[in-house]
């Protein structure tokens, strides 16, 4: 699923208001963001009681623990269930009510200017795929639209009272899949450049190759397709179901090789898809 951000709000998810926010200062930009886990009661998963602690509506007769919670005027902007839900409670470009006393880099108050993320989970029980894919993703989406600079757990910034998200949560995964997902995504972008520079150059077929033209077995298919066909109708198709099933995609590959000697004689203006399919091999070796 894509996800887009519309006044503060992530599109295509679950958006619950919480009460419990405010504004945030004018003068600090959003540029910190924090990992959280929660689970009601505790260690316990799959209930609504997250969400009614974020509106101000937990019961206190709900479980023994409520009791000491209830009243508490808490928020996150967004909850991430173990099955990958997400729920949205505070728009991005408002202070939810997340860290609590706290400090970054000298830096106090830190719902100021961070965006609070909330994991359903634990200190003792390992996060699923789901959640680890649902947060990389949204990570990378909210850098393009905040000045986010830093990410930290929210131990790290209230480390005498807080906890989570705890050892199990494994940021050497997390921030490789923020890698695998940025590559990826540039990897898209390029091959887009690719096909619009192929379209402005007249290179862009309306009809694909005749059915047998797809049975080659060959490198490039050179015995039933020109290169460009191969680019057009194989190559890209392919990439492009990969990025969509978010199946790893091949790496260090090197097209550019064979193109540069396929165009050699092409009348065409062939330097700038040949500049772009160098650079789609070189996004290619990157953590090769």
């Amino acid at each position: 699923m894509s996800f887009k951000i519309i006044n503060g709000w992530l599109q295509n998810v679950k958006q619950v208001i919480s009460p419990f926010y405010n504004e945030r200062p004018q003068d600090q930009p959003i540029s910190l963001l924090v990992i959280h886990n929660i689970s009601l009661p505790p260690n316990q998963y799959g209930g609504p009681y997250v969400e009614q602690l974020f509106t101000g509506k937990l019961d206190p007769n709900a479980d023994p623990y409520f009791a000491t919670i209830y009243q508490l005027q808490v928020s996150s902007h967004l909850f991430i269930r173990r099955d990958g839900e997400i729920i949205q409670f505070v728009p991005f470009d408002k202070r939810a009510w997340h860290a609590g006393k706290s400090q970054f880099n000298g830096q106090e108050n830190c719902n100021d200017f961070s965006i609070g993320i909330e994991l359903e989970g634990c200190d003792t029980e390992d996060f699923t795929e789901l959640q680890y894919q649902q947060l990389a993703t949204i990570t990378l989406l909210l850098q393009q639209y905040y000045p986010i600079v830093n990410i930290t757990g929210h131990s790290d910034i209230a480390p005498q009272r807080k906890t989570d998200p705890g050892p199990c949560f494994d940021w050497q995964y997390y921030n490789q899949l923020i890698n695998q997902k940025k590559q990826t995504n540039l990897i898209f972008l390029q091959l887009k450049q690719i096909e619009d520079e192929m379209q402005r150059i007249k290179l862009w077929q309306m009809t694909p190759p005749h059915a047998d033209a797809f049975l080659s077995k060959e490198p490039f298919a050179i015995d039933t397709m020109e290169a460009n066909e191969w680019l057009q109708w194989i190559f890209i198709p392919r990439m492009r179901a990969l990025i969509d099933a978010s199946a790893n995609l091949p790496q260090g590959f090197a097209l550019h090789p064979y193109f540069e000697e396929a165009f050699k004689e092409q009348h065409y203006e062939i330097d700038r898809l040949l500049q772009l399919i160098k650079q789609l091999d070189d996004l290619s070796a990157i953590n090769d």
